[in-house]
């Protein structure tokens, strides 16, 4: 009987290491929980600043295209005559190295 007694207790013994090694592999495959991050101040400031700079980048290609099509139709008016220049202006081609 009492071979039978310990034969059970090493039988106990090595299920309870078999287990406890179950449970340390069972452990290391397993995925953390995510933990769900809050919106960072930062990523807040950059993503207004991309709006604004996206936002000013097609204010100025719609602006683009209305001066293309004024100027494709002819509607745009221009200055016939060019303005005077100074008298200290007329001589820069003459001068030698702009001095």
């Amino acid at each position: 009987m009492k071979e039978e007694v310990k034969k059970n207790e090493d039988n106990s013994d090595k299920i309870d290491e078999l287990s406890k090694m179950k449970e340390e592999v069972r452990s290391s495959y397993e995925k953390p929980k995510k933990e769900k991050k809050k919106l960072a101040w930062d990523s807040v400031f950059v993503t207004t600043v991309l709006v604004v700079l996206v936002s000013l980048s097609i204010f100025q290609s719609l602006e683009s295209k209305a001066i293309l099509e004024k100027i494709e139709s002819g509607n745009l008016k221009s200055n016939s005559s060019a303005p005077a220049l100074p008298s200290n202006l007329e001589d820069l081609p003459d001068m030698v190295g702009g001095c």
